[in-house]
C-alpha cells in the first residue's frame, strides 16, 4: 500500500511541474520575444574607415564660385576671398581623411559682393533653379564614402548643391555633412539634402560652425573626422615626408630654381619634365606658357603668395611665372615657389627649358 501511495505522489508532482512550465515565463531554449526584437532593430552605427575604402570630399564654396572684383571688400565679404569658409573646412577634411577633393563649381560665377550674391541666390531659390555645373565627379561609383560641405544660403543650401545631388547619384553611399553658417544655423539644409538624395545613407553626426569661427575650426573638424573613424591610419601619418622636389628653369644663360609643393597640379607638371617651351609676356608681373595637357587641380592649393610664385591658371590652361605681386583668384593654383634666381625671372623670354633637379 505504501508503494502504491508513493507512486501516486510521484505522478502528481511530475504533472504539477509540467503545468508550471507551461503557464509562466519563456522556455529557456528560446530567446524572449522582446529580446529578439531588440537584436533585429538596434540601429547600426557606422564603423568608420574600412580597408580599401575610397573617400570623396565634395564641397560648394562661394570662394570657388566667384570672380573677385578689384574692389571686393574683404571685411563685408570675407568668405569670398580664398580660402573661403567651406573651402578651408573641406581642405582640412581632405587632409585628415586622405580622400579626393572635388569643388562644386557653376558655369556662371556669382558676384563677389555679398548683397548681390544673396540677391541672385534668393532668385534661384524662388525659381527652384538648378544652376549648371562646370564638371561632375568622374568614376563616382568608385567612392564608398562622401563628405559633403556647403554654406547655409537663405536657410537652406545653394541651389547648385541640388544640381550636384541630382547629377551625381549617391545612392547607398555613406554621407557626412559639414556646414558653415550665419545666425540661421543648419536651418532646413539637412532636410533639403535628405530629400534630394533619399537613397544615400546620411549620418546625423554633422559638423557645423559659424562663419566667424570657420577659420579657427581646424582642430574641431579634424577631431570630428577622427571621431567618425575616418582619419588616416597612424602608420600613414607617421611616414617620413617625401623629399622636396625642385625644378630648374633655364633661359638666356640664366637659371631659376623652384621648389614644387605636393599638390596634384605640381605632380602633373613634374611628370611632364623635361619641357622646352616658348614663354610669353602677360601684363607687367608674369611670364606664361601653355603645357600640352591640362594639369590636375583636384588636390592643388590656391596661389596666395607674391612675387616668385609658380602657378597654374586653370581657366586658360597656362603656367605662370610671377615676378611681381598679383591678385588671388579661385582659378589660380600654386605649383611652387622660387628658391634661387628669382631676380632674373622678369628677363625671361623666348625658349625656356624646364627639367627636374636631381638630388
Amino acid at each position: 500500500m505504501k508503494r502504491i501511495l508513493s507512486l501516486f505522489l510521484i505522478i502528481v508532482m511530475v504533472f504539477s511541474l509540467a503545468a508550471c512550465g507551461q503557464s509562466g515565463g519563456t522556455p529557456a531554449s528560446e530567446p524572449a520575444a522582446d529580446s529578439s526584437a531588440e537584436v533585429q532593430t538596434a540601429p547600426q552605427e557606422p564603423s568608420g574607415r574600412t580597408e580599401g575604402e575610397n573617400i570623396l570630399v565634395a564641397y560648394f564654396s562661394w570662394a570657388d564660385n566667384a570672380v573677385l572684383a578689384d574692389d571686393v571688400d574683404a571685411v563685408t565679404s570675407p568668405s569670398v576671398v580664398p580660402p573661403g569658409n567651406v573651402q578651408q573646412l573641406a581642405g582640412w577634411v581632405q587632409d585628415e581623411t586622405g580622400g579626393d577633393l572635388f569643388a562644386i563649381r557653376v558655369t556662371d560665377p556669382y558676384p563677389s559682393d555679398w548683397d548681390a550674391c544673396l540677391e541672385r541666390a534668393n532668385e534661384e531659390r524662388g525659381d527652384d533653379a538648378r544652376p549648371a555645373l562646370a564638371e561632375n565627379v568622374e568614376n563616382l561609383e568608385e567612392y564608398d564614402t562622401v563628405f559633403l560641405g556647403y554654406p547655409n544660403w537663405w536657410y537652406g543650401v545653394p541651389m547648385a548643391l541640388l544640381t550636384f545631388l541630382e547629377e551625381n547619384d549617391l545612392s547607398g553611399k555613406q554621407v557626412y555633412l559639414f556646414c558653415s553658417h550665419g545666425t540661421g544655423g543648419l536651418a532646413r539644409s539637412v532636410e533639403i539634402i535628405t530629400e534630394a538624395a533619399p537613397d544615400a545613407v546620411i549620418s546625423d553626426n554633422i559638423f557645423d560652425c559659424s562663419e566667424e569661427e570657420a577659420a579657427s575650426s581646424e582642430a574641431a573638424i579634424r577631431a570630428w573626422v577622427n571621431e567618425l573613424g575616418y582619419s588616416r591610419p597612424a602608420a600613414q601619418d607617421a611616414a617620413a615626408p617625401a623629399a622636396a622636389r625642385q625644378i630648374s628653369v633655364q633661359f638666356g644663360g640664366s637659371t631659376a630654381v623652384y621648389e614644387l609643393n605636393d599638390g596634384s597640379a605640381a605632380d602633373a607638371l613634374y611628370a611632364m619634365l623635361p619641357l622646352t617651351v616658348q614663354v610669353e609676356d602677360y601684363g607687367t608681373n608674369e611670364k606664361i606658357f601653355y603645357p600640352d595637357a591640362a594639369l590636375d587641380t583636384s588636390a592643388a592649393p590656391l596661389a596666395q603668395a607674391g612675387a616668385g610664385t609658380l602657378a597654374y591658371y586653370e581657366p586658360w590652361g597656362d603656367v605662370v611665372f610671377f615676378y611681381g605681386d598679383y591678385n588671388e583668384n579661385p582659378g589660380l593654383f600654386e605649383l611652387g615657389q622660387v628658391v634661387s634666381g628669382g631676380e632674373r625671372i622678369g628677363e625671361m623670354s623666348g625658349t625656356v627649358t624646364l627639367q627636374a633637379v636631381q638630388a
